[in-house]
C-alpha cells in the first residue's frame, strides 16, 4: 500500500470507530465507504474482519449489564445464529449487492420515519415472544445479504432500554451474528491467513475511534443520542442502498 492509502485506511477507521463507540453500529459500512475511493474491495473486505469482531466483544463486554442484558436477548442471540447459518448454508453464498442494497433502503426508510414525530415502540411484556422472531428474521436476512441489520436494528432501538444497555446489547447481539457470519464464511472458503492479518494494522485506529465515540455518547442528551442513531441508521442505509445506482 502507498503512503496515501495507509492514511486513508487509518483515518477511516478512526471515523468508523468514533460512529461505533458513539451509537454501537456503523464500523463495517462507515470504514468500506471511506476507504472505496483508493483501497481495493478485496482488500477493505479483508481489513474488516479483525477490527469488527474485535469491536463487537468489546462493546458486548465494556458496561455493568453484560449477564444481565445477555439473559434478555439470548433467546434472539440463539434464533439468529441458526437462523443465519441454515439459510447461508441453503443458498450456498453470503450477499449478494443487490439484496444488500435492498436491506439499505428498508433501513433508510424506517430511520427517516423514525426521526419524525412517530414513536415505535414494543413494550417489555411482549419481548418474550418478540425477541426469538427478531432473531429468526435478523438471521435469515443477513444469512442471504451477509448483513447484520434487518429487523434487527430498528426492531432494538424501538424497546424500552437506556442508551448505554442499548448500545450493550448491540455489542452482545453484533457479536452473535457477525460470530455466525464469520463461520459461514469460513465454511465457505472465504478467509485466508494473508487477509485475515491485514486487519490486525487496523486495531489501533479502529479502537482510538471507539475510544472517542464513548466519551461522545457520555456526554450527550439521550434524545441527542436517539436522534444520532437514527441519522446513523439513515446514512448506512443510503450507502448501503446506493449499490442500487
Amino acid at each position: 500500500m502507498t503512503g496515501l492509502q495507509i492514511a486513508v485506511v487509518a483515518g477511516a477507521f478512526i471515523v468508523a470507530g468514533m460512529a461505533k463507540g458513539a451509537v454501537g453500529m456503523g464500523l463495517p459500512p462507515v470504514a468500506l465507504a471511506l476507504m472505496s475511493f483508493s483501497v481495493p474491495l478485496a482488500d477493505i473486505l479483508a481489513m474488516m474482519v479483525v477490527p469488527t469482531i474485535a469491536t463487537n466483544v468489546w462493546q458486548a463486554v465494556a458496561g455493568h449489564g453484560l449477564a444481565r442484558l445477555g439473559r434478555r436477548f439470548a433467546s434472539m442471540a440463539v434464533a439468529a445464529i441458526v437462523a443465519l447459518l441454515l439459510v447461508a448454508a441453503a443458498f450456498g453464498k453470503l450477499g449478494t449487492p443487490k439484496a444488500t442494497a435492498w436491506v439499505g433502503i428498508i433501513l433508510a426508510v424506517y430511520a427517516a420515519l423514525a426521526l419524525t414525530a412517530w414513536r415505535p415502540r414494543v413494550p417489555r411484556a411482549v419481548e418474550r415472544w418478540a425477541n426469538p422472531l427478531a432473531g429468526i428474521a435478523s438471521g435469515a436476512v443477513a444469512g442471504v445479504t451477509g448483513v447484520a441489520a434487518v429487523p434487527f436494528l430498528p426492531y432494538m432501538q424501538s424497546l424500552e432500554i437506556d442508551r448505554n444497555d442499548l448500545v450493550q446489547a448491540l455489542g452482545i447481539m453484533f457479536v452473535a451474528i457477525t460470530g455466525a457470519l464469520t463461520l459461514a464464511l469460513a465454511l465457505q472458503g472465504s478467509f485466508t491467513p494473508a487477509n485475515v492479518a491485514g486487519g490486525f494494522g487496523a486495531l489501533v485506529p479502529t479502537f482510538l475511534g471507539v475510544w472517542i465515540g464513548q466519551r461522545v455518547r457520555r456526554a450527550i442528551s439521550p434524545e441527542t443520542f436517539r436522534r444520532a442513531f437514527l441519522i446513523g441508521m439513515l446514512a448506512i442505509g443510503l450507502q448501503m442502498a446506493s449499490r442500487l445506482l
